[in-house]
């Protein structure tokens, strides 16, 4: 196998290395982290889920938490001070 680059090499000799039971587990190493290299470097936007916090609201910040306050003052009757 003719690698392109120095750092080819330098994988290839550190794979060598490695006992060959183990390079299954190597491999999804791999390509877990070139997925997460994959995904960090994406230019465009990922896709909202809609789970986290994403709304449109007119009312500002002060009106909201007065809102949160009022539905969710008493957990249950231990009646907890926010």
């Amino acid at each position: 196998m003719q690698t392109k680059t120095k750092y080819e090499e330098m994988v290839i000799k550190e794979l060598r290395g490695i006992p060959e039971d183990s390079i299954p587990q190597v491999v999804k190493i791999l390509k877990s982290l070139k997925k997460s290299i994959s995904v960090a470097t994406k230019k465009e936007r990922i896709k909202e889920s809609g789970l986290c916090g994403i709304w449109r609201d007119k009312r500002n910040a002060d009106e909201i938490v007065e809102e949160i306050h009022s539905h969710r003052s008493g957990f249950g009757g231990r009646r907890i001070k926010l």
